[in-house]
């Protein structure tokens, strides 16, 4: 199989007439379409003609009863005005790999639009596709849109419309077309060529017709146009030799200073618009940009207000509900409260038989647990409520002990164990801790040598060292009494004179044991017990106080110690005897275990001993009580349930009338009707202005939560929407700011550039500016210019100095005072004044030395255009002569079409080699047409020169510029010995396929890639001239399109597709019947089925 890419991968329609929605693969060498007349076999090449060409060339290639347009080919359907469809080729680029190009028709309109599908968003250089489009790929849910919201809608690549020279740019640009058909003479020719291979009509061999469908009008009307350009130029005043000298020697006099001015202008003006340009475009910028953005804002805004709308009438309709409700609710109401008004009483009654009931089913269980003795009863009752009052007095004695943190004190104490017993031992342990506390304070003073009461401090001055234990235990028993006399309130012993205390002690010391000794005080005998620890047997006074210091360490220990312990004792003591019945309540503490684990029997819980002799009373009044319990209890529950309704009705309504009213207002049922009925009307008009601006409630449910519709969100929403409406007009009310500020500078722009420009600035609105040109101080743009401009100013201050003129002059002023000969007025424009100069001095020049060799150079220059052009087509009319002459290329009958040029007979070719040389001659040399300089134009000069080298008097010189008028062409049949043969249509046919073949291959191509198809309508009226033409194509590398009644030429294998067509000519949607498809070996009835499978396959 041949690699002829780009090639046609397949043909798809949508809503054509007689193929309906159809999808043609094509064969890359061969595609036959058969079928009798009016199967649309035909129209197969016009739709490749209409998605190739466009629809401003298109004609049907065949001929009909009536002219077949670009609309006729979609299917009418009834009832609709118009009708609309498509027509695309897959191309295919490489393998598999493609672009889609095609076409979309409207039945309002002969005029196809074009469009392209790929795979990217550059479309200048195209992506592939990496599979093709079929009919069904273009259908939105199985209808025909338009091009514009198909574009839009698919997904699956990038599709675009384009204007047909456009289309034609890309499609040249991108290699699918070999010819750039934005040329309109060489889109008007492939038209001709497709039409031609398809056995259109009008294909004309006369000389004329040939050679404008080969060569065409663009280098005819190239030349002409180039020398009209030239005719413009040419100045007739040839008289002015001496004003033109004297006008030079003014104008290089003057133009430097002129020339200066200009320069300083020139900076001045330019630098100076690029400010005004920039501040334009800054502010229009900005501008649009705000406006932009305010658009934005009052669509949200109004968007949002119709929102607030439908959330206010969401509420106004269940405020309508709830006073309707409210209404309902006061009814009923009133109904209950006049029903129940006469039985008030009943509720007390039956709430107290009620009680009396309980009370004789629980004395029913006690009785029923005690055998039914009411003795028994009783003693158990008094049994319970003695233990659950010992717990409950328990309870309270352990949370006072635990408050006054003395429990752990307690239990261990001897409180506990023997109350009385304590309470008797008590005084006495008190009095032993005070003796200990006494002596070990009284140590204390006595091993503290800063202490003057301290008798250490008197043995250390008056007793020798070491001490013995006898005479340190006398010194510490005795410094428990002090030298000080104590009061007489606390009177006890004193030693104030220690010195006589120990005068002869040792003779006073009597009956020693291990404990101590007896001290003889004048007769008194005192024990004393040998003191604990030793601190004065030092032979060195100097080291007691180390000693004592270690003792007194010891004493203070121990006396802290003791005083503590004295003190917890005396506060648990205290507070124990704090607590009232303090015996009784610790014997109950005693049985602590036993009481906390008793539990009352749930029937006594709370339960007085009075309540407790009622229970009794009742049972004993059993069957009376049980009698009226019975009677009242159906009208008490009755009266319950109303009661209840009432009172749910009640709190309903009070809920209602807070949510509905103000406060401190009668509320009755006129008012609430009247209140429906006003706002039901104000909910009308609200719905009805809503439905106005078609706000979508879809929508707008959708995307808010679940559960909306309730009072508490609305009114959320409602107050957010608020919110948004209040942020959205302060934007609104910025952003119409901005919109001032911009307005205000944009028309300051245009006010200075109409005061120093007179407008001439023309302000683009499409240039986008971010730089504002007035920030940057001294370095901003504006700083700049005002420079340029002062500058310039007191430049012309020095100029005008001797002139008729101040600062305020005009260039043009200026420059007509100075050089009146080049600028006449004071209009001038300033751009062009040192061109004007240039100009005039080179025309001044030129017009004295060459006034009158201009002619003869526009008319050299043209003619040689004319014959470089003329030889090039003569050179291609031997190419394409020789391309129909090769071997290969014979035609049935031994024919070959022949392709030959001869001398026009009007306009000899040695015309032009002549008249070139004479012109040529007259660039050096000045003689012919000298005569004729001043007083004939140009074109009666090139006239009067054809005639005198015997050319026609009738001619015009477009005749003689065009290159086509020195030549006529000859296309025939001719046979091996020259002789020429009429031929027969399948011949002619033949002989214009290659003349079509060669202009394409030899004229346009030139090895540029592209498209290469031959459409070939009734080939099997071709015979044997189809098999050559079949050969050359597929040399060529040709995609061949056959339609005719039966297959034409050998049906080959694995080397062409076939279609046979149905008559479908009226037939509809529903009776259509679509081709039969051959494929290779392959046969089917299902054409799409088919092509799914190579898709799944892929």
């Amino acid at each position: 199989m041949q690699n002829n890419y780009p090639r046609i991968y397949s043909l798809s329609t949508i809503g054509i007439k007689q193929h309906f929605n159809a999808d043609y693969l094509f064969h890359p060498y061969r595609t036959d379409f058969s079928g009798e007349s009016g199967s649309g076999k035909s129209m197969i090449a016009d739709m490749i003609q209409l998605v190739l060409v466009g629809s401003s060339e298109f004609k049907s290639a065949t001929e009909g009863n009536k002219q077949r347009d670009v609309k006729g080919m979609l299917i009418t359907k009834k009832g609709h005005s118009s009708s609309r469809g498509y027509i695309f080729l897959n191309i295919e680029v490489s393998q598999k790999k493609y672009f889609v190009i095609g076409v979309y028709i409207e039945g309002t309109s002969n005029a196809a639009e074009m469009f392209i599908i790929q795979n990217g968003y550059d479309w200048d250089n195209l992506t592939t596709l990496n599979k093709p489009v079929f009919n069904k790929d273009l259908l939105i849910d199985n209808k025909i849109d338009t091009l514009k919201n198909l574009c839009e809608r698919i997904e699956f690549a990038m599709m675009k419309s384009f204007r047909r020279k456009n289309y034609h740019q890309i499609l040249y640009d991108n290699a699918i077309l070999s010819l750039d058909l934005t040329k309109e003479e060489t889109l008007k020719t492939y038209a001709n060529i497709l039409r031609s291979f398809s056995r259109g009509k009008g294909f004309k061999t006369e000389s004329e017709d040939l050679k404008k469908f080969l060569f065409g009008d663009d280098e005819k009307n190239a030349i002409i146009e180039k020398y009209n350009e030239e005719v413009e130029n040419i100045s007739n005043d040839f008289h002015e030799h001496k004003r033109y000298s004297q006008e030079i020697e003014l104008i290089n006099d003057k133009q430097v200073l002129l020339k200066t001015v200009l320069e300083k202008q020139k900076n001045y003006k330019t630098i100076y618009t690029e400010y005004l340009i920039k501040k334009f475009s800054y502010w229009n910028t900005f501008k649009k940009k705000t406006i932009t953005e305010k658009l934005k804002i009052d669509e949200e805004l109004n968007f949002k207000k119709n929102e607030l709308n439908f959330v206010e009438n969401e509420l106004l309709k269940l405020k309508i509900e709830d006073l309707k409700e409210l209404l309902d609710t006061k009814k009923k109401v009133d109904e209950l409260i006049k029903r129940d008004n006469s039985k008030s009483d009943i509720e007390t009654k039956f709430l107290n038989i009620g009680n009396t009931k309980l009370q004789i089913e629980v004395a029913e269980k006690w009785l029923t647990s005690h055998d039914n003795n009411t003795k028994r009863v009783n003693k158990w009752f008094a049994s319970q409520q003695l233990d659950n009052n010992n717990k409950t007095a328990l309870k309270e004695f352990s949370k006072y002990l635990s408050t006054n943190n003395i429990l752990d004190a307690f239990k261990a104490s001897n409180w506990l164990t023997d109350y009385k017993k304590e309470n008797k031992e008590y005084p006495k342990k008190i009095k032993e801790l005070e003796k200990d506390i006494a002596e070990l304070e009284s140590l204390s003073r006595f091993s503290d040598l800063n202490n003057t009461e301290s008798l250490v401090n008197w043995a250390l001055d008056n007793l020798e060292f070491p001490l013995s234990h006898l005479l340190e235990s006398v010194l510490i028993y005795f410094q428990k009494y002090g030298k000080v006399k104590p009061s007489d309130e606390n009177s006890k012993r004193y030693v104030p004179f220690p010195e006589k205390l120990f005068h002869n002690i040792d003779s006073n010391i009597k009956d020693k044991s291990e404990h101590g000794f007896w001290l003889n005080l004048d007769g008194v005998y005192e024990f004393i017990t040998h003191s604990e620890h030793r601190a004065l047997n030092v032979q060195d006074p100097n080291d007691i106080i180390k000693s004592l210091s270690k003792l007194k360490e010891g004493v203070e220990e121990k006396l802290s110690k003791l005083i503590t312990k004295k003190q917890n004792i005396e506060h648990l003591k205290n507070t124990l005897f704090e607590y009232s019945s303090l015996e009784k309540h610790i014997e109950l503490f005693k049985r602590k275990d036993e009481l906390l684990s008793f539990k009352i029997d749930e029937s006594l819980e709370g339960l007085t001993e009075d309540s407790f002799k009622l229970h009794m009373l009742a049972h004993n009044n059993k069957t009376k009580i049980l009698e009226q319990y019975n009677s009242l209890q159906k009208e008490y529950e009755e009266l319950t349930s109303r009661k209840n309704l009432l009172e749910n009705y009640q709190k309903r309504i009070k809920k209602l009338e807070t949510n509905l009213f103000e406060d401190d207002i009668t509320i009755d049922a006129q008012l609430i009707e009247e209140r429906i009925a006003s706002e039901g009307k104000c909910l009308a008009e609200k719905e009805e202005n809503l439905k106005e601006k078609e706000f979508d409630e879809k929508s707008f449910f959708d995307k808010q939560t679940k559960d909306i519709i309730n009072q508490p969100k609305l009114s959320d929403l409602k107050y957010q929407l608020l919110s948004t409406i209040k942020d959205l007009d302060i934007e609104i009310e910025q952003k119409e700011k901005q919109l001032k500020l911009a307005q205000d500078q944009i028309t300051e722009t245009r006010q200075i550039n109409e005061q120093l420009f007179k407008s001439k600035i023309k302000f683009n609105e499409n240039i986008e500016e971010t730089a504002d040109p007035e920030n940057g101080g001294n370095n901003s743009f504006q700083a700049k210019a005002s420079k340029t401009q002062l500058a310039y100013i007191e430049y012309l201050k020095i100029i005008t100095k001797d002139l008729p003129y101040d600062e305020t002059a005009s260039i043009g002023q200026l420059a007509n005072y100075l050089l009146p000969t080049v600028f006449p007025s004071t209009k001038v424009d300033e751009d062009l004044i040192e061109n004007d100069i240039v100009d005039r001095l080179s025309k001044l020049t030129q017009d004295i030395q060459e006034i009158g060799s201009r002619k003869v150079e526009i008319l050299g220059s043209i003619f040689n255009d004319v014959y470089k052009v003329y030889t090039g087509y003569l050179t291609k009319i031997n190419e394409i002569d020789n391309y129909l002459k090769k071997g290969n290329r014979g035609i049935t009958g031994g024919n070959k079409a022949s392709l030959t040029s001869k001398n026009s007979i009007h306009y000899p070719e040695n015309w032009l080699t002549t008249f070139r040389k004479q012109l040529h001659n007259q660039l050096n040399y000045t003689g012919l047409f000298s005569e004729l300089r001043e007083e004939i134009d140009i074109n009666e000069m090139m006239i009067k020169a054809f005639q005198k080298l015997g050319g026609s008097t009738k001619v015009e010189p477009e005749d003689l510029m065009n290159p086509k008028s020195y030549f006529d062409l000859v296309f025939e049949l001719k046979l091996e010995n020259e002789e020429v043969n009429s031929g027969s249509n399948g011949q002619t046919y033949a002989a214009n396929a290659l003349l079509c073949l060669a202009r394409l291959s030899l004229i346009e191509e030139r090895d540029k890639e592209g498209l290469k198809i031959m459409p070939i309508d009734e080939a099997e009226g071709l015979g044997s001239n189809y098999d050559m033409l079949h050969e050359l194509a597929k040399k060529e590398k040709y995609q061949i399109i056959t339609m005719a009644i039966e297959t034409a030429g050998e049906i080959t294998e694995n080397g062409q597709y076939i279609y046979i067509m149905n008559e479908n000519n009226l037939a509809n949607v529903d009776s259509f019947v679509p081709p039969l498809g051959i494929f290779s070996e392959q046969v089917t009835e299902d054409i799409d089925q088919y092509i799914q499978s190579l898709s799944d396959n892929e």
